[in-house]
């Protein structure tokens, strides 16, 4: 084999092992964790809580899907499909989806929709939550691992839900739970460029091999 026959199979090997990879983005999940008292609260006034959709509720904890969180993200957003429905004994029930976590704005909006027999009521890009600052910071998720914060419940955007519904109930201030995200970062993806380049660099290998046989 030729000198330079030699050094283009050397290239080849060598350009097989640089890895190249395609831009992944973390998948999260998200955990809305009351505190026990308020649930309690809840139960002692016939509320129950249950999940639809995507998401579950259990132990008093809401888990649903949320958007790939791509670097440099201040938003996630919950699967549309996932729902979390607080049924009134007797007096219909109060669901919310559609839910968006903003980084800039510390807070969870949603669209809540009430219905009671005939009566039914949109309400769209209300703020349900407000939440406390992400330890570790919002950012750390673009790489994996989990950020949470406690929350409460928003008096300014549930109080002009309940206004509208005349209903007259006091809204907690203090943290009423724990927002958590989870995310998992896939492991990296060759792009096409690089099985072409590995395919290569194969080849050559086998051609160096053939030459010393025959050598």
């Amino acid at each position: 084999m030729s000198k330079f026959l030699r050094a283009l199979t050397s290239v080849a090997l060598a350009t097989s092992l640089v890895v190249a990879t395609s831009a992944a983005s973390a998948t999260t999940t998200a955990d809305v964790a009351f505190l026990p008292a308020l649930t309690d609260s809840f139960s002692f006034f016939g509320v129950t809580i249950s999940a639809s959709g995507s998401g579950t509720y259990t132990n008093n904890t809401f888990s649903a899907a949320t958007s790939d969180l791509a670097a440099g993200g201040t938003q996630l957003s919950w699967d549309p499909a996932a729902a979390l429905t607080f049924a009134i004994a007797g007096n219909g029930a109060m669901t919310f989806d559609g839910l968006v976590y903003s980084n800039t704005t510390s807070s969870v909006v949603g669209d809540i929709h009430f219905v009671n027999g005939n009566i039914k009521h949109d309400f769209n890009d209300i703020t349900v939550f407000s939440v406390a600052p992400l330890t570790p910071a919002f950012s750390t998720l673009t790489t994996g691992g989990s950020v949470s914060g406690g929350f409460a419940l928003s008096a300014a955007g549930l109080g002009a839900v309940t206004k509208t519904l005349g209903i007259t109930i006091p809204i907690p201030t203090l943290s009423v739970g724990t927002l958590t995200f989870t995310a998992t970062t896939p492991a990296p993806i060759p792009e096409p460029a690089t099985w072409a380049l590995l395919m290569a660099g194969l080849v050559g290998v086998a051609a160096t091999k053939s030459a010393r046989r025959q050598g």
